[in-house]
Protein backbone atom coordinates (compact mmCIF):
# COMPACT_ATOMS: atom_id res chain seq x y z
CA UNK A 1 0.00 0.00 0.00
CA UNK A 2 1.52 3.62 -0.99
CA UNK A 3 1.69 6.13 1.16
CA UNK A 4 -1.47 8.02 -0.39
CA UNK A 5 -3.55 4.99 -0.06
CA UNK A 6 -2.68 4.61 3.62
CA UNK A 7 -3.60 8.33 3.81
CA UNK A 8 -7.08 8.04 2.12
CA UNK A 9 -7.58 5.11 4.47
CA UNK A 10 -6.79 6.84 8.09
CA UNK A 11 -9.39 9.80 6.71
CA UNK A 12 -11.78 7.32 5.60
CA UNK A 13 -11.77 5.95 9.07
CA UNK A 14 -12.38 8.97 10.43
CA UNK A 15 -15.58 9.53 7.91
CA UNK A 16 -13.76 12.93 6.89
CA UNK A 17 -14.23 13.99 2.95
CA UNK A 18 -10.79 15.49 1.52
CA UNK A 19 -13.01 18.92 1.66
CA UNK A 20 -13.55 18.68 5.97
CA UNK A 21 -9.63 18.02 6.33
CA UNK A 22 -8.09 20.58 4.22
CA UNK A 23 -10.17 23.03 5.95
CA UNK A 24 -9.08 21.79 9.23
CA UNK A 25 -5.32 21.37 8.11
CA UNK A 26 -5.66 24.76 6.41
CA UNK A 27 -4.21 23.27 3.12
CA UNK A 28 -6.31 23.58 -0.42
CA UNK A 29 -8.25 21.23 -1.49
CA UNK A 30 -6.24 19.60 -4.42
CA UNK A 31 -3.69 19.65 -1.79
CA UNK A 32 -4.97 17.05 0.00
CA UNK A 33 -5.96 15.13 -3.24
CA UNK A 34 -2.24 15.03 -4.78
CA UNK A 35 -1.40 13.46 -1.02
CA UNK A 36 -3.93 11.00 -1.43
CA UNK A 37 -2.63 10.21 -5.34
CA UNK A 38 1.30 10.24 -4.49
CA UNK A 39 1.63 13.29 -6.48
CA UNK A 40 3.41 15.44 -3.44
CA UNK A 41 4.29 14.74 -0.17
CA UNK A 42 3.41 16.65 3.13
CA UNK A 43 6.05 18.84 4.90
CA UNK A 44 7.31 17.73 8.36
CA UNK A 45 4.52 19.74 10.14
CA UNK A 46 2.19 18.63 7.94
CA UNK A 47 2.58 15.24 7.82
CA UNK A 48 2.56 15.73 12.18
CA UNK A 49 -0.72 17.73 11.93
CA UNK A 50 -2.43 14.52 9.66
CA UNK A 51 -0.77 12.12 11.64
CA UNK A 52 -2.87 13.83 14.80
CA UNK A 53 -5.55 14.17 13.14
CA UNK A 54 -6.04 10.65 11.37
CA UNK A 55 -4.94 9.29 15.34
CA UNK A 56 -2.25 7.17 13.05
CA UNK A 57 1.13 6.47 14.01
CA UNK A 58 3.79 8.57 12.04
CA UNK A 59 5.72 5.16 11.08
CA UNK A 60 2.38 3.76 9.82
CA UNK A 61 1.72 6.36 7.60
CA UNK A 62 5.12 7.07 5.97
CA UNK A 63 6.22 3.38 5.92
CA UNK A 64 3.31 1.47 6.54
CA UNK A 65 5.14 -0.43 9.54
CA UNK A 66 3.63 -0.52 12.98
CA UNK A 67 6.55 -0.56 15.74
CA UNK A 68 5.52 -2.73 18.99
CA UNK A 69 5.99 -1.21 22.51
CA UNK A 70 8.85 -2.86 23.94
CA UNK A 71 8.56 -5.06 26.92
CA UNK A 72 11.92 -3.36 28.28
CA UNK A 73 12.01 -1.26 31.37
CA UNK A 74 11.36 2.55 30.05
CA UNK A 75 14.66 4.70 30.56
CA UNK A 76 14.51 8.40 30.17
CA UNK A 77 15.45 9.70 26.35
CA UNK A 78 18.74 12.06 26.67
CA UNK A 79 20.22 14.11 23.99
CA UNK A 80 23.09 16.54 23.47
CA UNK A 81 22.36 20.10 22.30
CA UNK A 82 24.83 22.11 22.07
CA UNK A 83 27.71 20.31 23.68
CA UNK A 84 25.40 19.86 26.75
CA UNK A 85 22.56 16.64 27.73
CA UNK A 86 19.21 17.63 27.94
CA UNK A 87 16.34 14.81 29.21
CA UNK A 88 13.96 14.38 27.02
CA UNK A 89 9.50 13.24 27.65
CA UNK A 90 8.70 10.63 25.93
CA UNK A 91 6.94 13.17 23.78
CA UNK A 92 9.96 15.23 23.12
CA UNK A 93 11.67 11.66 21.97
CA UNK A 94 8.85 10.77 19.85
CA UNK A 95 8.37 14.02 18.44
CA UNK A 96 12.10 14.34 17.21
CA UNK A 97 12.72 10.66 16.22
CA UNK A 98 9.59 11.25 13.91
CA UNK A 99 11.30 14.61 12.36
CA UNK A 100 14.16 13.36 11.75
CA UNK A 101 13.01 9.98 10.16
CA UNK A 102 10.60 12.36 8.13
CA UNK A 103 14.05 14.63 7.46
CA UNK A 104 16.18 11.63 6.36
CA UNK A 105 13.00 10.21 3.73
CA UNK A 106 12.51 13.24 2.08
CA UNK A 107 16.11 14.19 1.77
CA UNK A 108 16.62 11.01 0.10
CA UNK A 109 13.85 11.68 -1.83
CA UNK A 110 15.12 14.99 -3.00
CA UNK A 111 18.58 13.52 -3.77
CA UNK A 112 16.41 11.30 -6.00
CA UNK A 113 14.84 13.76 -7.94
CA UNK A 114 17.95 16.24 -8.34
CA UNK A 115 20.17 13.32 -9.42
CA UNK A 116 17.13 12.07 -11.72
CA UNK A 117 17.17 15.95 -13.04
CA UNK A 118 20.66 16.12 -13.56
CA UNK A 119 20.60 13.40 -15.66
CA UNK A 120 17.93 15.03 -17.67
CA UNK A 121 19.91 17.97 -18.56
CA UNK A 122 22.67 16.09 -20.53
Amino acid sequence: MTFGARLKRARNSKRLTQHEVSKLLGLNFTTISKYENDKSQPDNDTLMKICQLYDVSLDWLVLGEIKPISDEPYEKPMVYIDGEMEELTADEARHLKDSLEMFRLLKEKRAKYESGNSKMKR
